[in-house]
């Protein structure tokens, strides 16, 4: 059996951008985690400020979303009922 090389890829927190950690631009160490950027410039907004790319950030369900609509369609008001 041969043994095969497996091809990561890690996605730039800053742009979204796929790269490869074997020709990456710049990288960085923050939390114990090494991180990966397609070019200098998103390296160095990284840097300025860690917190806006790092964390959970929780997407809304379809319940929230909906009610968030409902909400701002009838100004917060709740829908009234058929008569």
């Amino acid at each position: 059996m041969t043994a095969q090389t497996q091809l990561k890829t890690f996605v730039d927190p800053v742009c979204g951008m796929s790269v490869d950690p074997a020709t990456t631009a710049a990288k960085t160490c923050h939390n114990g985690v090494e991180i990966y950027f397609c070019a200098r410039g998103c390296k160095k907004a990284f840097d300025a400020h860690p917190q806006k790319y790092t964390g959970s950030r929780k997407k809304k369900g379809f319940w929230k979303r909906y009610l968030d609509r409902l909400n701002k369609a009838t100004g917060g008001k709740p829908p009234s009922c058929c008569s």
